[in-house]
């Protein structure tokens, strides 16, 4: 499914349910444009410059190309990340009226529990097609020296998926990203402390950025297509000395690669 550098992307055009939008595919193109929109705007509570349409769209149709080739693992991975990235819409859409003073905290503690809801069950009532233990990576022969300062050790066996699964490395990274979001824009709106899970799902996402960075396997392009959800993790990492380095190397490879990184985003 993965060849050559990695990409987010979207291509062709396609009509579902009489409405005509392009058609999302790992490919080169412009989902990376999509994610970047969805990342920005769950931080900050705004809406997105795109419809919840064009995001539900995208779903079913995957949902649909699933069902008609139920042992395909593309249209299930396509459909796993179409998934997150509606939730990730919901949310923003959430927070956004929330913002506004359109909806009561009422209204706001039920329909966040759904959204938390849906986060939650992403993972937990995921096809077991994409968690096949045969693609789990178990050996990390010729990989660099781990520092014994790192504050994560990527080098555990089952961090991360390769061969056909490898693209749900990029897709629980961005699940990653949307929790710790849910999580923390919860707590800044219901005015209480976010929980340490919060810091354990950070801890997790910086787990599986470096063993993409340091794994040979990973192509080319792997970084820069993790790195708005980079950016957001780091956000929540303690604030002493070696985790602030640690964001700031890493932010630097995502800038050797070839992204330049905001100026908005302070270690």
């Amino acid at each position: 499914m993965i060849s050559g550098k990695i990409s987010l992307g979207y291509s062709a055009s396609r009509s579902v349910i009489g409405v005509s939008r392009p058609e999302p595919s790992l490919s080169k193109g412009g989902a990376g444009h999509v994610r970047q929109r969805v990342c920005k705007s769950k931080h900050c509570r705004q809406e997105t410059a795109l419809s919840r349409e064009w995001y539900s769209y995208t779903q079913e149709f995957f949902e649909q190309q699933v069902a008609r080739e139920p042992a395909n693992l593309k249209w299930k991975i396509e459909s796993v990340i179409a998934q997150s990235r509606l939730v990730a819409m919901d949310m923003t859409l959430l927070f956004a009226k929330k913002g506004k003073g359109e909806i009561s905290d009422i209204q706001f503690i039920d329909e966040n529990k759904v959204i938390g809801k849906r986060i939650e069950e992403w993972k937990t009532k995921m096809d077991p097609a994409l968690q096949d233990s045969r693609f789990l990576v178990t050996d990390f022969t010729n990989t660099r020296p781990l520092d014994p300062d790192n504050i994560v050790d990527p080098y555990i066996p089952g961090t991360l998926y390769h061969g056909p699964l490898f693209a749900m490395n990029l897709a629980m990274i961005n699940w990653y990203s949307i929790d710790i979001t849910h999580q923390y824009q919860t707590a800044l709106i219901l005015k209480t402390q976010p929980s340490e899970y919060l810091v354990f799902t950070s801890y997790a996402s910086c787990q599986l950025f470096e063993a993409l960075e340091f794994w040979p396997g990973s192509p080319p392009g792997t970084i820069i297509a993790c790195q708005a959800n980079l950016g957001i993790t780091c956000l929540f990492l303690p604030r002493s000395g070696e985790y602030a380095m640690w964001g700031r190397q890493k932010l630097a490879t995502i800038e050797s690669n070839g992204w330049v990184v905001s100026s908005h985003v302070v270690l």
